[in-house]
């Protein structure tokens, strides 16, 4: 009985490690994007004086988290000393043991109250400060002045009874924070935490991975999708798996018109990046910045994309602030090496060599005009011919599809997609034979017989038939789920 608070506090330490390491990495992620802790007199004082010195040492702390292990095991202890100092609190203060082991409400609360990754961990540097400030002024009184204990509590139950007593109050919590950490456990909030973690990397599998299991959950998120379109781009699935989910959103599942949104202003430089559409890239980078604040992913970005626009003055101003970060500075260097290289690794400026008088202006509600652009300006850009092609399908214009699909058809895929295939049917189905064959594609036999077929299911009104043998084409999506309707946009 002497030693179970260090037990306990072995026990918790180590229980909240493996949760932050595993089911709940993806707040310690969260957190680290969007914090960075600076080694200089001008942001300890701007921080300070704008947010306080709690957020000034909230911050230092989360800088550790750029290491999974190491932040992890921060946290963790930090929750878990809440614990042993509030066992020692009142153990200072009732001169005997916690019997009832109330010490490990605080501890247990904060770990409740970190499971969401938008709740600020001010608190818990505030409540860890905050005992420890206490439980030092005691031990300072309890010197001094002999004050404590206040009372003294004397157990006149047996040792054994006490120690069953214990037990099954310690049985109680565990139980009591099981039922409580599956109920409120955000499941939804770590995948699309996970995949946008996973797109950072660059890990396209695993982006396939989570965002696939949210949608076969039956759930529809724009964010995820969004993922999902990248990953499949990136794995080579675009244009054979597009229809794998229902699009019930449309167009809005491959990217994100401009909204002033500030929560999605993170996300919409993703495509752009991967696009090799710089400055639409650069322009969604600087609006999540006023909105965020200036963090390591946003200055990143922002040296990166200027560097490629060959702005090396203002890249150089981003590399500056990353330079006095602990976990960010060799990546700073790095980049300052390339600062007049105008190209970096992995990287690429799809309109460098393009120059425009007067300056062309991009449409941030339509990406489909952007997409027809940068396949005019460069002959072999697979990525936005697919997203193209995408886009105009999701939107119902079958005849711009057939268009640009003849126009860049050095790009289609060989064979056609499916996908593809049977939007042209639709499009045969609306034209002469003659003007069909002007285009140069062909419909296979097996096509026309499969649309025979959904004809006469969708005829018969067979619904669930028709739902889980056609589900997936195109046909199904035009007349059932497409958000704009089930007729083919001509104009």
């Amino acid at each position: 009985m002497k030693r179970l608070h260090y037990i306990i506090f072995g026990f918790l330490f180590v229980l909240y490690f493996f949760c932050y390491y595993g089911v709940l990495s993806h707040v310690l992620f969260y957190h680290e994007q969007h914090h960075l802790f600076l080694f200089s007199c001008d942001y300890f004082r701007q921080c300070v004086a704008s947010e306080g010195l709690l957020s000034y040492l909230t911050a230092f702390v989360i800088q550790f988290f750029h290491i999974p292990a190491l932040g992890s095991g921060l946290l963790a202890l930090i929750i878990a000393s809440v614990y042993l100092l509030s066992h020692q609190i009142i153990r200072k203060i009732s001169g005997g043991n916690d019997l009832l082991q109330l010490s490990m409400l605080p501890s247990l609360g904060l770990f409740f109250y970190t499971m969401s990754a938008d709740r600020a961990l001010t608190l818990v540097t505030g409540c860890f400060l905050t005992l420890m400030l206490l439980y030092f002024v005691l031990l300072l009184i309890q010197r001094c002045w002999k004050v404590f204990p206040l009372f003294k509590i004397n157990y006149t139950i047996r040792q054994s009874v006490r120690i069953c007593l214990t037990l099954l109050i310690l049985a109680g919590y565990a139980g009591f924070g099981y039922r409580y950490f599956v109920r409120h456990y955000k499941r939804s909030e770590r995948i699309m935490l996970k995949a946008e973690e996973y797109v950072k990397s660059k890990e396209w599998e695993k982006v396939l991975t989570y965002t696939s299991h949210y949608w076969r959950s039956g759930r529809t998120n724009q964010l995820i999708a969004y993922f999902h379109h990248l990953a499949l781009y990136h794995t080579g699935q675009l244009p054979y798996r597009l229809l794998d989910f229902p699009q019930v959103m449309g167009v809005k599942s491959l990217y994100f018109p401009w909204n002033s949104d500030s929560r999605e202003s993170e996300y919409g430089h993703f495509l752009y990046e991967e696009l090799g559409y710089i400055n639409e890239a650069q322009r969604w980078e600087f609006e999540a910045m006023v909105v965020w604040g200036e963090t390591a992913p946003h200055l990143l970005n922002l040296a990166r994309y200027n560097i490629l626009n060959s702005r090396p003055l203002v890249a150089q101003r981003f590399i500056n602030k990353l330079k006095q970060s602990l976990f960010y500075r060799k990546e700073a260097l790095e980049l300052e090496k390339r600062l007049n290289d105008k190209q970096l690794p992995g990287m690429k400026n799809a309109l460098s060599k393009v120059q425009e008088e007067p300056a062309r202006f991009a449409n941030v509600l339509n990406i489909g005009p952007e997409l027809e652009y940068l396949c005019q300006q460069d002959t072999t850009h697979r990525m936005a011919f697919e997203y193209l092609m995408s886009q105009l399908l999701l939107s119902n214009h079958i005849p711009r599809f057939v268009e640009n699909l003849q126009k860049f058809r050095h790009l289609a895929p060989t064979p056609l997609p499916q996908t593809y295939e049977e939007a042209l049917y639709i499009y045969k189905l609306g034209v002469s034979e003659e003007e069909f064959a002007r285009i140069g594609f062909t419909v296979r036999p097996e096509t026309e017989r499969r649309f025979k077929r959904y004809y006469e299911l969708a005829k018969n009104k067979k619904m669930q038939a028709l739902q889980a043998e056609f589900g997936k084409t195109y046909w199904f999506y035009l007349n059932y789920i497409s958000p704009y309707g089930n007729k083919v946009i001509t104009r």
